[in-house]
């Protein structure tokens, strides 16, 4: 029974381990040559775990080899067009200006019905508001609005709204991200300085977040926000 445990633990490793090697894209949206590799990946580690009698190396050695299929696969898509449009397939467009392409979706084998469905999950209740949409290769649907639907742009209203950049969690869970807060040039005792000055500790605190504007937003343990200037948008750094 130890055994039977000590090579589950082994091969999930080896599969996570695996995942990590393969890239985050595994995670996401499979293209199809990843999609078939998932699946492989699972079968073949799948045999070793229920059957102590199968030699470890049975799973670990073909997954070693779909490891190294896969890179060349990445690669060479990677490296020619051709090869990415065979493996991956090519993006098709399926409503240009605004009508649907009937061929497109008979070729693609996908129904009116799917069509609107994939153009809800995109945010689109009104199919008439959408002015292109494309079923990308990993067969997830982009919709984009009409010109006329759409919200108008800043520099359309000749508006400048600054610099937006990525928010640094400074408190998450009442522990203060150290390497987050280093990137905005300030320190624990600026933090705790800032918050002592309304009243409240890190350990209070159950989400802050600080924005390139300079608007720091907290959210307290008991379920209360505040949300106030910390810095000024020219003292921004990251």
């Amino acid at each position: 029974m130890f055994t039977l445990f000590f090579r589950a633990m082994l091969l999930y490793a080896a599969m996570i381990l695996t995942m990590r090697v393969l890239g985050k894209r595994q995670l996401g949206e499979f293209q199809p040559y990843e999609f078939a590799l998932t699946i492989l990946l699972a079968d073949i580690i799948s045999g070793p775990i229920g059957s102590v009698s199968t030699p470890l190396l049975y799973g670990l050695l073909p997954v070693a080899a779909v490891i190294v299929v896969h890179g060349v696969i990445s690669i060479a898509c990677l490296k020619s067009d051709r090869v990415r449009a065979i493996v991956s397939g090519k993006p098709t467009l399926v409503v240009n200006r605004g009508a649907i392409n009937r061929a497109a979706l008979d070729e693609l084998c996908i129904s009116l019905s799917d069509l609107l469905e994939g153009l809800r999950s995109a945010g689109f209740l009104d199919p008439a508001e959408v002015g292109t949409a494309v079923v990308e290769a990993n067969g997830t649907i982009s919709a984009f609005q009409t010109s006329t639907s759409r919200a108008p742009k800043a520099e359309e209203m000749n508006l400048d709204p600054g610099y937006e950049g990525l928010p640094m969690i400074l408190i998450m869970d009442g522990k203060v991200q150290a390497w987050n807060l280093s990137q905005t040039h300030r320190d624990e005792r600026w933090l705790d300085g800032l918050l002592g000055a309304r009243g409240l500790t890190a350990k209070a605190v159950y989400l802050a977040s600080l924005d390139t504007q300079g608007r720091m937003s907290v959210q307290l343990m008991d379920g209360s926000t505040q949300r106030f200037q910390a810095l000024e948008p020219g003292e921004v750094r990251w």
